[in-house]
């Protein structure tokens, strides 16, 4: 496999430095582009300014709901398409096949489609009981955007629920409790396709062992 552009480009322009220093200063580029796009995702999305009725809210879930099952769909048929990752047992296959297109997907890409989600989720909650699922959505009587769903499910994500959106109802507070438990485990899940396990007959790590490639961070 031939190394990453990035990876080739500080080779050339760092002839001298050590082959593990720069494949840790590719990785720490790459995490930063990565994160700056996502940056730039969430801004996108955050500046959508039309405002939703509950219907509208209604309408806009259920297009949703069909994105997520298009793309749970495409998420399978990607796994499927990786082949065999060095396993022993069809169980550990399936399993390194997840991880693999997690890792493939990449953070920016995940993390919105994750934010997504849980935004049309908000979106019906909102839909199915407008009066009491939330407190602060409304503002000087009119509608709320889709933006202002957005912000408290990228806010929840990250275990911090914003203080001028509350959660209401039952509803309302039960998907925001299992929005903060999946979030976690989403970034565990992604921590550890980032991670070579070793396998159980081997060793973690080889005197002789290459380094790890940077798109691999």
């Amino acid at each position: 496999m031939s190394p990453p552009p990035i990876l080739k480009r500080l080779t050339s322009v760092l002839p001298d430095a050590p082959t593990r220093e720069v494949i840790r200063l590719a990785a720490f580029l790459r995490s930063g582009s990565r994160l700056i796009i996502l940056c730039g995702f969430i801004v996108a999305v955050a500046m959508l300014s039309p405002r939703l009725s509950p219907n509208a809210a209604g309408t806009v879930a259920l297009v949703g709901a069909a994105a997520v099952i298009a793309g749970a769909v495409a998420f399978v048929v990607l796994a499927r398409g990786i082949h065999h990752m060095g396993a022993s047992r069809p169980g550990l296959q399936i399993a390194e096949a997840v991880l693999v297109t997690l890792r493939k997907l990449g953070l920016p890409i995940l993390a919105l489609a994750f934010f997504l989600l849980w935004t049309f989720v908000y979106l019906a909650v909102w839909w199915y009981h407008p009066a009491d699922a939330f407190t602060g959505l409304l503002h000087q009587g009119q509608d709320p955007r889709f933006a202002d769903f957005f912000y408290y499910a990228v806010m929840t994500a990250f275990i911090s629920p914003p203080n001028d959106i509350i959660a209401a109802s039952r509803g309302a507070r039960s998907a925001t409790l299992i929005e903060m438990l999946t979030g976690l485990s989403l970034l565990a899940t992604y921590v550890s396709s980032l991670i070579d396990w070793p396998s159980r007959g081997g060793t973690a790590s080889e005197p002789g062992a290459e380094a790890p490639a940077a798109d691999d961070v």
